[in-house]
């Protein structure tokens, strides 16, 4: 889930437009007590609409919003802190200055010449250690919609397989204790031999 937030209302307008399958006019206003009125498709969109149900979960999560980012940059810096110095592992970068990093995804780069394992090993050992990861994200040309709709092959976008192939997900959520982030941590340390 998610939401998208602006102050520029051009920007609005168009994530207003897009969210409706590009229709220029949403149910609301084409049958209002001013009567019908036809719609036009003015560009490609998709089906993004909130329902009443998200609007109100959406709500009260705003009233944790602050508190929430707090805690996963505090999970953040622990997780940038303790995995600091691990040959063959990449952190992410530290953000650009001046802005708020909603800190959804820590991700991770593993170079198996480096590390001694893959990513794939890792995630598996880490499963071992009942500590779940994610891949986010497998490149695009690497599935088959778009294999098969438009002929990539895997070698097409040699850069993109790079990552695609190293990259995991540690977990983050502001649900975490330090203790939990500090069990990751200890794990992935132990994994590559450092502890």
């Amino acid at each position: 889930g998610g939401m998208l937030t602006t102050n520029r209302e051009e920007w609005a307008e168009k994530a207003r437009l897009l969210r409706l399958h590009g229709v220029s006019s949403d149910a609301w206003r084409r049958y209002s007590e001013a009567g019908f009125t036809h719609y036009e498709t003015v560009a490609p969109g998709y089906k993004y609409n909130m329902s009443d149900l998200q609007a109100a979960l959406g709500l009260h999560q705003l009233e944790r919003l602050e508190r929430n980012l707090r805690r996963r940059d505090t999970i953040w810096q622990m997780y940038s802190l303790g995995l600091e110095g691990l040959s063959g592992l990449v952190l992410p970068e530290p953000n650009e200055p001046d802005t708020i990093h909603a800190r959804h995804l820590y991700t991770v780069m593993v170079e198996p010449s480096e590390a001694g394992l893959t990513r794939d090993d890792l995630m598996r050992r880490l499963k071992e250690l009942n500590i779940g990861t994610g891949v986010h994200y497998t490149a695009l040309h690497l599935h088959k919609f778009y294999r098969e709709t438009f002929g990539y092959q895997p070698n097409d976008l040699p850069n993109a397989n790079w990552i695609s192939e190293r990259t995991l997900s540690l977990p983050l959520t502001a649900k975490m204790t330090d203790a939990d982030a500090e069990d990751v941590i200890a794990a992935v340390r132990w994994i590559f031999g450092r502890d």
